[in-house]
């Protein structure tokens, strides 16, 4: 941890480092705070809250004040305390990884702690989810494979039965018939090659899906 003391050149601030132009402006700036006591200066808390997601609730809460006193501060109707306005430097700091020291200084911030795991819970049962659906589809998948084996035989028969020589007993009647005897195929394998292909894409997600959460579930390998 690097001693207190006014910023410096080579102080580090976390994601977004200060230059040392930027050093001396904050320098004056808290300067100026402690010169004003905080006072008279305009509070423009809504970056903070908007980086922070904080409502005007919570951030009223965190400088203690009421929230109807902040949204007039920071429409610029109402000027700062010196306790609302050590609150927002320490947000203003604390964004930067850098801690305020309470006497015009800053110090490096300790290391955030790893992010939380995910719920394994959740992800378990979203997986289970996953395979049921999927086994779900692929019965669906089989159950339209043997619905259109017939089109499938219609289709494939149509071109043999519309290629005899022979005489038949009514030509137009026959040839009507066959008409239908295709068109019905037609109609009913267009119908099933759509419903296949969605059923197909569902299950590849799925399965892609089941995939990712199984990999995220196993345990990380031994060293």
């Amino acid at each position: 941890m690097a001693p207190k003391g006014k910023l410096t050149g080579n102080a580090k601030a976390g994601p977004a480092a200060l230059n040392s132009f930027e050093v001396n402006i904050f320098n004056l700036f808290t300067s100026k705070l402690f010169s004003f006591g905080f006072s008279h200066l305009p509070m423009d808390t809504l970056p903070l809250r908007t980086q922070f997601g904080l409502t005007q609730e919570m951030m009223a809460e965190w400088l203690g004040v009421a929230r109807s006193s902040l949204a007039l501060t920071e429409r610029g109707y109402q000027s700062t305390t010196a306790g609302t306005g050590e609150q927002t430097l320490r947000l203003q700091l604390a964004a930067q990884g850098l801690v305020y020291d309470g006497a015009g200084g800053s110090f490096s911030a300790p290391a955030a702690p790893p992010e939380p795991l995910p719920d394994a819970g959740e992800l378990g049962y979203r997986l289970r989810q996953c395979r049921a659906q999927a086994q779900g589809i692929a019965l669906k998948l089989e159950v339209l494979r043997r619905r259109t084996a017939p089109h499938e035989a219609r289709w494939a028969a149509a071109p043999a039965l519309r290629a005899y020589p022979g005489p038949v007993a009514d030509p137009e009647q026959e040839a009507n018939w066959l008409t239908v005897f295709e068109l019905e195929a037609k109609h009913q394998l267009r119908k099933a090659a759509t419903e296949r292909q969605l059923l197909e894409a569902r299950l590849a997600g799925l399965e892609r899906e089941a995939e990712l959460l199984a990999n995220m579930l196993a345990p990380p390998p031994i060293p």
